[in-house]
């Protein structure tokens, strides 16, 4: 089999057992918190049917224990802790989150699924596009800075860089909605209401939405685009001093093939490594910039299901998928590494070889 193949299979091996322990764990930690739900509903849909029940003292007993364990059976709630861990991994790796005890969808459904496609969505679209913008950026004045190592740019590359990654995101949200918001009223003032397309025409659509995602796309590409473009700056930095590069440029080779053919060739897979990484890391901080900017995507979806609603199955279908996130990133991070880097396959040959 190619180097190549036995990288892929080892990866996507080692994604799907990951991601199988750590569903397992999941399980095993929100089971007794959604037994407990399950417990309480049980015992109210059998009181409330008791309520309509006639027959003597004898009759009614004997239906409470019989519907009881019915309703418990059809739960899984008379199996053996582990095997209601077993049945419970398997429904979320087959993404069977089962039914929300209080919270639906827009369109009133109670599955855990569609309320959570409901949201991810809008979480995907916010966090990939400022992805897009701070590495192309990134990208582009890191060149420039290792191009004029030593400059003002290259300096206040090195201090902003440094400075910006350093701040936590939700709190520049907050100093954002205090300047922009409160203080000079560019934006206006969050509201978890998103737009609608049908209702609003698609160019209104599109104006509002913008609107809406200007000032948190911003403050996620201003805390992250500093760092990437100081690490694109540094790696781009040590390689221009390669024998290689010395050798093109003593040749004649034109300043710009060497940068964009040979450097940032050599430099393409800790860069989009570092990219990939810190979108990752940028998801994480959703879960509380959401909540700031009040954008309806999964971190705004979690406070609700914590604190309003202490909906277990939602909370337990919105770990798995930002687990699966995660887990997904590092796979296509290797993948992407391993393609712009022949030596990582070559080295995963010799390993199982």
């Amino acid at each position: 089999m190619p180097a190549s193949w036995k990288y892929f299979a080892l990866r996507t091996f080692n994604m799907f057992l990951v991601l199988i322990i750590v569903v397992f764990i999941l399980s095993a930690a929100f089971s007794t918190m959604a037994e407990r739900e399950l417990e309480t509903s049980v015992t109210q849909i059998v009181r409330a049917e008791l309520q309509e029940f006639e027959g003597s003292p004898e009759e009614v007993r004997s239906y409470r224990e019989n519907r009881t364990e019915e309703l418990r059976e059809r739960y899984n709630l008379h199996l053996p802790r582990w095997q209601r861990v077993f049945y419970s991994a398997y429904d979320v790796l087959t993404f069977d989150f089962g039914r929300a005890q209080d919270m639906t969808c827009g369109e009133g459904s109670s599955e855990v699924s569609a309320i959570i496609m409901d949201y991810l969505p809008r979480t995907i679209l916010l966090f990939t596009t400022a992805a897009v913008i701070y590495t192309a950026l990134g990208i582009a004045v890191g060149l420039k800075a290792a191009q004029r190592a030593g400059s003002r740019l290259d300096k206040f590359l090195s201090l902003f860089g440094m400075t910006a990654s350093s701040m936590p995101m939700w709190w520049v949200g907050m100093l954002a909605l205090l300047v922009f918001v409160y203080e000079l009223r560019w934006f206006p003032s969050p509201d978890p209401t998103f737009p609608s397309a049908s209702a609003l025409g698609y160019s209104t659509f599109l104006r509002e939405l913008l609107w809406k995602m200007a000032l948190p796309l911003a403050t996620i590409v201003f805390v992250l685009f500093g760092g990437n473009a100081w690490v694109t700056r540094n790696l781009v930095t040590g390689i221009l001093q390669d024998d290689y590069i010395m050798a093109a440029r003593a040749k004649g080779v034109p300043e710009r093939k060497v940068i964009y053919g040979h450097t940032l060739k050599t430099a393409a897979p800790p860069v989009v490594t570092s990219a990939i990484m810190a979108l990752l890391m940028s998801v994480a901080g959703a879960m509380i910039s959401e909540i700031i900017f009040a954008w309806p995507g999964m971190g705004y979806l979690l406070r609700l299901a914590i604190f309003t609603y202490t909906d277990v199955p939602v909370i337990l279908g919105i770990s798995f998928i930002t687990a699966f996130l995660y887990i997904f990133g590092y796979y296509i991070a290797d993948l992407i590494y391993g393609y712009l880097d022949p030596r990582v396959e070559v080295g995963a040959e010799k390993k199982t070889g």
